[in-house]
């Protein structure tokens, strides 16, 4: 749940990393509650699982733009991952 984000006790969040996995719309928002606590993009990683098929790159269902997520992710850094549309 999005909720306890704002709750958690970190010593430095420059130092913090968090690694986001959910349906999307609970990831954006997620990730909006870890960028609003101070949490830097190169410190957010989201998954993709969800749209891997055959998991080896060939069937294509899980390209999305120039990535195949099941061989370049399915986890990615939010500075990429953002820019994920699909």
């Amino acid at each position: 749940m999005t909720r306890y984000i704002p709750e958690l006790e970190l010593a430095d969040v420059s130092r913090a990393k968090a690694v986001v996995v959910g349906p999307p719309a609970m990831m954006r928002f997620a990730v909006k509650g870890l960028l609003d606590r101070g949490f830097g993009e190169e410190n957010i990683w989201v998954s993709y699982e969800r749209k891997m098929c055959c998991g080896i790159g060939k069937c294509g269902h899980c390209r999305i733009g120039d990535k195949y997520v099941c061989v370049d992710g399915p986890v990615f850094p939010y500075t990429t991952g953002k820019n994920l549309l699909d």
